[in-house]
Parts: structure tokens; C-alpha cells; sequence
């Protein structure tokens, strides 16, 4: 949920940073636009036609397709980046609410992490200028993923499920166009008790990981109950000075530990780096630093697993 509230955000930047617009031209049709044979402006009232709107470079910014009554029944954005490269295209609902999102070039997030997980190094497969196609369902959530190559080559998608109150309940991640699933994610959230859990499956179907998160209740997030005075910046003043009359000074100052790979602790107290992958109730998963084999131990045999960012995975 939280990489899909992510691009939500995008969503928003995108629609308001627009750039100026230097001139409109007035198109028949969608042939007409891609070859540049614009229509009068007279010519345009009471008939459907396309109104683009255009920025200093000549580039398309605003498309929208008009109806007879002259009300836009649909909307396309277009962004660029600095050399003028397009990024992304945003296709709008009549209601201006996003039907689609369009981003181009390698360096999308989720085309990366799809590609990471199932594609191998040695794959000769163009990436450069690929494109990932964000669907948008009717109640403005991600809905499904679609990648392609330059050359339109669909090699990979991600479907999303939610329940009636708009929670994220499946993630599917499949190799097209063999319609083959590579990984499956399961989401189960909890209103009353505020915990989300999380499962995570192969392309075998096997479990590979379990989380469950929980949210502390408010009455455990202070030893003393907050002061409740219907005065904000009071309540404020008060919390403050409680936690300066009951503070307690260590010695030497805290740090937060930042190791460059994750660390494995074994029963016998050897430590290891590693590259941590998942853990299940039998294994503990991981790949030795810049290694590509997938290795395994026990967990009788192991302490504890701390990630890189002194995070404790195990126990």
C-alpha cells in the first residue's frame, strides 16, 4: 500500500506541473495530429475534433479529444524531461481523474524490481526506452501494470485486488506473454486489531515469507496518558516538559548502525555478511555479498539476522 500511495503522489505532480502554453492547434482526427494537418479554427465548432496544446519547443502538452458541444470528453498529458525526451503520458477520464499513466525509459521503479526478480543479466532484451502502463480502476487505484519493450515486446505485468473497502487484498506479478505467474503476494488487513499481514509465494506456489505489522495503540505510545485540555499548542507545552522532567541521558550519544550488507549471526557466534532474501520456518535464505546462488541454513543453527539498516528480521 505504501509503494501504491507512491505513485498516487506522482499522479498528483504530474497532472499539476504543466508547462506554459505557447500555442493551440485544432487537429480532425488522431491521423491528422500525427501528421501535423491541422484544421481551420472555424471549422471547429459544433463538430467533434482535438485541441493540442503546445510549449515553446513545439512539443505537445495538452491533448484533449471535444465533443460536438465543445466539452473535452477526454484528456492526455504529456511530460518531458529536461532535454525534452518524452517521460510520461497521462491519459484522463472525463471527469479528470486518471484512466491510464504512461512513464518511459529504464529507470521506472516497478519495471526495475520486475526485471530484477525474474530476469537474469544474460537475458538480450532492450530496456533502454522501455514503457510500464499504469491502469487505473474506477475507483482511482492501480488496477494492473503492463511493461513493454521499444520494440512493443510485452514481457511482464502486475495485477492488483482489493475488497469492497478499497484495501490491497492480492499482488500478481506474471511473465508475459505466457501468462506464466512468477510471484504472488497475499495482503490481509485487520481494521479492528490495526494489523496488515503480509504472504509472499514463488513461481512454485510455495511460501517464502510471512510478515505480520501491527500499529501500537494509542494508549501505549506514552507511559502517561497525554493530557487531553482542548488547547493544542497547551497539550503540546505540557508533553514537552513531561519528557524533559522524566528524561533519561545516556552516557554516549545513540547512533542508528548502517552496514553495507545485512549481518547473520550463528549459534556459535560467528557473524556474516550477506545479501538477505526471506526466511520460513525452516530456512533462512540469502546470497553471499555480490554472489548470484541462492543459499540456505537452518534456523537452528542461526542467532539472529539484523539488516543492513539495524533492523532485526530474526527473530
Amino acid at each position: 500500500m505504501i509503494r501504491l500511495g507512491i505513485y498516487f503522489i506522482f499522479l498528483i505532480g504530474l497532472l499539476l506541473s504543466q508547462e506554459a502554453t505557447a500555442f493551440i492547434k485544432y487537429f480532425n482526427n488522431d491521423r491528422d495530429f500525427l501528421g501535423d494537418k491541422p484544421m481551420l479554427a472555424s471549422d471547429r465548432r459544433g463538430v467533434k475534433h482535438i485541441r493540442v496544446s503546445y510549449n515553446e519547443t513545439r512539443q505537445p502538452i495538452l491533448k484533449e479529444w471535444i465533443n460536438e458541444q465543445s466539452q473535452p470528453d477526454k484528456r492526455e498529458i504529456f511530460s518531458y524531461d529536461k532535454e525534452g525526451k518524452l517521460l510520461s503520458r497521462a491519459i484522463l477520464k472525463k471527469n479528470n481523474k486518471p484512466d491510464k499513466v504512461i512513464t518511459y525509459g529504464s529507470s521506472e521503479p516497478w519495471g526495475i524490481e520486475f526485471r530484477k526478480y525474474f530476469y537474469s543479466d544474460n537475458v538480450n532484451i532492450p530496456y533502454l526506452d522501455q514503457r510500464s502502463e499504469f491502469q487505473m480502476s474506477a475507483g482511482n487505484q492501480i488496477e494492473q501494470i503492463n511493461f513493454f519493450t521499444v520494440d512493443n515486446r510485452h514481457y511482464g505485468s502486475i495485477s492488483f485486488a482489493y475488497d469492497h473497502l478499497g484495501f490491497l487484498t492480492s499482488e500478481i506479478w506474471i511473465k508475459e506473454p505466457e501468462k506464466q505467474i512468477v510471484r504472488r503476494f497475499k495482503y490481509q488487513y485487520d481494521i479492528m486489531a490495526q494489523v496488515k499481514q503480509i504472504w509472499e509465494y514463488d513461481r512454485t506456489g510455495n511460501l517464502i515469507s510471512h510478515q505480520a505489522l501491527q500499529q501500537a495503540p494509542a494508549d501505549e505510545l506514552y507511559k502517561k496518558p497525554p493530557p487531553r485540555t482542548g488547547n493544542m499548542l497547551s497539550e503540546a507545552g505540557l508533553i514537552i516538559e513531561e519528557l524533559r522532567s522524566s528524561r533519561m541521558v545516556a552516557p554516549n550519544p545513540a547512533f542508528i548502525p548502517v552496514t553495507l550488507w545485512d549481518q547473520l549471526v550463528t549459534n556459535n557466534e560467528d557473524r556474516f555478511d550477506i545479501d538477505f532474501i526471506s526466511v520460513n520456518e525452516k530456512n533462512v535464505k540469502f546470497r553471499e555479498p555480490n554472489g548470484q546462488d541462492i543459499l540456505s541454513i537452518s534456523l537452528d543453527r542461526v542467532a539472529s539476522v539484523v539488516s543492513r539498516y539495524g533492523e532485526i528480521i530474526y527473530p
